[in-house]
């Protein structure tokens, strides 16, 4: 180990300061490839690739440092760009999408340095004003968003960091060097003007300057980094950030219970039935496809006075486009079309779940489009979709569809028998209390006088925040999707 220079990790949390660290001189295996997004020379005598995370401060100055080194240097330096995300910026890996998009038109560059330029804010909104800013086809480029389609080389750059047991960003390997965390242009100069010190003996001694990365690479190790004990310490403080920023693991709702679920979402059937079934769904899931179409359709037909059925929404991450989906019916909600437009979602022939195929469908239905596009951004809209995800954790729901009968909890895709027992034992009850006295509209309020309230709900101790949801094959999640 050589100390080159001092450098600060970026953190779990945004401004806090990290100690020094050395640069490690063992030299680890790093592939590039030819279609690498990079800044500088074609045949350079030192590459660097760096890991970095829009969200991320050291990152941006980072990358502010490169552009310089590369003005000074020219064709003897090359940088390669790879995504990289940290727990605490939620939206790092929207924002590495959004490159990709971009450079899917071409434009990652334009893109690249525009996000470090406003680090801030990554929403949607956002993202659009950005790609208009540099010319992109906008509508391309959010349905490309929506739906996921450079999720890939995000997600591929993130297991090549773990191979390398990369932890605390920026990181970076010159010619194989690991270098952690921000370091200014002074140290950079010291070891790239060694490396390329190393690169013209190299080439003094017959190798050809195309092939100097890969002569370094000979000599290379294949493993992983995480052995230096500096970044051992950063790992260890980062991982304790991680686990206490970690929301505690959330209890399901009891089935024998009945909890007191907020009515008057969105959803179809009389507003006086005395049952109502309140349906937590992703328009993306298979499952509640199949409770869409061939359950609660049933239902419906069976108990047509009785019975009122009430939509909220939990889009799950394995779904990247639910959240978009859940938008729009919320936005269709604002004209007066929740029903059709959730019928739609469900549709055959709805299309892809992108944004263009969500203002075709308004087209199709009579909405006002240009309405339907203003308000699908709005923060009225993002709110209904957080309050429904919020009510969902408070309650413990972990999986799409999950359904509550007069707050009666039934997890996953079931039998229409399972829910005409107890819809019939709720109207058995219903009826005693009409013969008592109760008049209808007061029949379901009479049969929830006993339900748990919200500060009894499984998880209402809980500091619960929006989730984020490993990944998971929705194949093996059993009768329900899975968060």
């Amino acid at each position: 180990m050589a100390l080159i220079g001092p450098l600060a990790a970026c953190p779990a949390k945004p401004d806090k300061q990290q100690a020094a660290v050395d640069i490690d001189l063992r030299r680890f295996v790093v592939n590039v490839e030819d279609g690498d997004y990079a800044i500088g020379g074609e045949q350079p005598l030192v590459t660097i690739v760096l890991w970095s995370d829009y969200a991320c401060a050291p990152c941006g100055r980072s990358w502010a440092v490169m552009k310089h080194l590369v003005e000074d240097y020219g064709e003897d330096l090359r940088v390669v760009y790879r995504a990289g995300t940290v727990p605490g910026f939620q939206h790092g890996e929207r924002a590495a999408e959004a490159a990709f998009a971009a450079g899917g038109q071409g434009k990652f560059w334009d893109m690249h340095w525009r996000l470090f330029e406003h680090p801030d804010d990554f929403s949607r909104p956002v993202l659009r004003k950005h790609a208009e800013a540099i010319g992109l086809d906008v509508p391309q480029f959010m349905d490309d968003l929506d739906t996921g389609r450079y999720a890939a080389p995000r997600v591929r750059d993130r297991r090549q960091a773990a191979a390398l047991g990369l932890s605390p960003l920026p990181a970076a390997f010159a010619n194989g060097l690991f270098v952690l965390g921000f370091k200014d242009e002074a140290g950079w100069h010291a070891l790239i003007d060694r490396e390329i010190a190393s690169a013209r003996k190299m080439m003094q001694e017959g190798i050809k300057r195309a092939d100097v990365y890969a002569e370094f690479m000979k000599t290379a190790k294949r493993g992983r980094v995480d052995d230096n004990d500096e970044a051992k310490r950063l790992q260890a403080e980062r991982a304790a950030a991680a686990a206490a920023a970690e929301p505690a693991k959330l209890d399901s709702p009891d089935a024998r219970q009945r909890y007191a679920i907020p009515t008057g979402a969105a959803g179809f059937g009389p507003a006086d039935a005395p049952v109502v079934l309140v349906e937590f769904i992703d328009y993306e899931c298979p499952y509640c496809r199949k409770a869409h179409t061939e359950v609660v359709p049933a239902l419906r037909e069976q108990y047509p006075d009785d019975l009122r059925v009430e939509i909220r929404h939990l889009p799950l991450e394995i779904h990247p486009a639910a959240a978009a989906a859940a938008r729009a019916a919320i936005t269709a909600g604002e004209q007066g079309k929740f029903g059709e437009y959730h019928e739609r979602l469900f549709a055959d022939d709805r299309g892809a779940m992108v944004f263009s195929t969500f203002v075709r469908v308004a087209e199709e239905l009579g909405l006002d489009v240009e309405r339907f596009k203003r308000d699908f951004q709005t923060r009225e809209v993002s709110d209904a979709l957080a309050a429904d995800v919020l009510l969902a954790r408070y309650l413990g729901v972990q999986g799409t569809p999950g359904f509550f009968v007069n707050g009666r909890y039934v997890d996953g895709v079931r039998s229409a028998e399972t829910f005409t027992t107890i819809i019939d034992e709720e109207l058995e009850r219903a009826k005693q209390l009409e013969a008592d006295g109760t008049a209808r509209a007061e029949l379901h309020d009479a049969l929830m006088r006993e339900a748990l309230g919200a500060d009894q709900f499984p998880n209402a101790h809980l500091e619960v925040a929006q989730p984020t949801h490993p990944q998971q094959d929705p194949a093996s999640a059993g009768s329900a999707d899975q968060p």
